[in-house]
């Protein structure tokens, strides 16, 4: 690209001169100075020639002029970038009190004074220094007061004050605010339950929020709208609003579910749930369900239809086995449990199992079921059951054959 602009340049530079030649050549003129008594005659050409010399002269003086200037100003921006470079170095070492000394002297150069500011507050702030803390955010404010915004509400997010990290968003235009400070701003309106605004900031234009941002926080959005409805007719409005908006993902469902268990609706809002899961099969309307459970006969029928199509559906196992828990049926609760961990469920289908076991006077079961939910957890690998036979466990590990329409087996993905 640069050889190319190098080309365009030469050639305006000869199509210059060409044009030049072109006026010059039938007639060269004749140019008259006089000056205190003295007078120069010379030609046009001879006249612009000495006027470009004399602009060469004199950028050439002024450069050499400002080469000290400009050699101590670069050694300035590279003193600056190494002491950030350090200085970032040791904050991630832990040598917070060198970071921070690192880091205010780098501030000293406007390039990296934004970064560098940042850095030696948040050195400060691990090491409870808050008078220098606030010290460094009232510099920072003063060279990006959006910035220093930004910073301080998250610190104020963190602490559980929302509602002054609103505030101190608010000082600065939206217009103005990065992603993440829309995020903070979003965050902060969320928890205090102004939904209105903060859809409004998630809905703006050119908000340039990544689609991993913008999930994170209608999640968040959808699950206090949901959970903060303070009756039954507030709730199902809220419901049917997100739902026109967006099928229902996991947090909607869940937050959905545990709202109506609280308001006593667990019937209707099961049955919501079960007509969204029959419509447009998800896991999250299904793994919402296990909140919902209960001793009814017919929703627990149209929710066992659904194992037909997707036997290996471990959240589907796992709702079934809570559905027949609450009916009493301990037996085929633990069988729909062990299915559910053999298709890779996890954690709490191993401690719904291991409470049941513990109702059961199984205690072993009990123990190493519990167990195992810790481990599963932590990311171990969990123990094998006692109590198991041989059948049992091909029996969990089972899967139904599935056939298309024309009667052919779907081969395993």
């Amino acid at each position: 690209m640069n050889l190319y602009r190098s080309f365009l340049w030469w050639l305006l530079l000869a199509a210059l001169g060409a044009l030049a030649w072109d006026l010059l050549q039938p007639d060269f003129g004749e140019v008259v100075i006089r000056w205190h008594g003295t007078t120069v005659t010379t030609t046009v050409a001879f006249f612009l020639f000495a006027c470009i010399l004399l602009l060469f002269a004199l950028w050439l003086l002024w450069t050499l002029l400002h080469f000290p200037y400009n050699a101590w100003q670069a050694y300035a921006h590279k003193q600056a970038r190494s002491r950030l470079n350090n200085g970032l170095t040791a904050f991630y070492e832990g040598r917070f009190g060198r970071a921070q000394s690192l880091l205010m002297k780098a501030a000293e150069d406007k390039q990296v004074r934004d970064l560098a500011l940042l850095g030696a507050r948040q050195a400060a702030l691990v090491q409870e220094d808050f008078v220098a803390a606030a010290a460094l955010l009232e510099q920072l404010n003063q060279s990006n007061p959006t910035l220093a915004a930004s910073n301080n509400a998250r610190l104020l997010l963190k602490q559980g004050k929302a509602q002054q990290a609103l505030d101190v968003m608010l000082t600065r235009p939206a217009m103005e605010w990065s992603p993440v400070a829309r995020g903070i701003a979003i965050e902060a309106a969320i928890t205090l339950q102004q939904f209105d605004l903060a859809r409004n900031w998630m809905q703006a234009r050119g908000h340039g929020m990544s689609g991993k941002q913008q999930a994170q926080l209608q999640a968040q959005y959808q699950r206090h709208y949901l959970a903060g409805a303070d009756s039954a007719d507030t709730l199902w409005q809220r419901w049917q609003e997100l739902d026109a908006q967006s099928p229902p993902g996991e947090a909607m469902a869940e937050a959905f579910a545990r709202r109506a268990g609280t308001l006593g609706m667990q019937h209707s809002a099961a049955s919501v749930l079960l007509d969204s899961a029959e419509v447009h099969y998800a896991s999250a309307s299904v793994k919402a369900l296990s909140a919902l459970a209960q001793n009814d006969a017919v929703l627990f029928e149209r929710l066992r239809a659904l194992l037909a199509s997707h036997p290996d559906d471990a959240d589907l196992l796992h709702a079934l086995g809570s559905w027949s828990h609450a009916a009493g049926n301990n037996d085929n609760a633990i069988g729909y449990w062990q299915r559910a961990i053999a298709q890779g469920g996890g954690a709490e289908s191993w401690n719904q199992l291991g409470q049941v076991h513990a109702g059961l006077a199984q205690f072993e079961q009990a123990y190493i079921a519990e167990n195992n939910a810790r481990r599963v957890l932590n990311g171990e690998a969990p123990l094998p059951m006692t109590g198991i036979t041989l059948q049992q466990r091909i029996a969990a590990e089972a899967v139904s054959e599935q056939r298309n329409e024309h009667g052919i087996p779907w081969l395993p993905q």
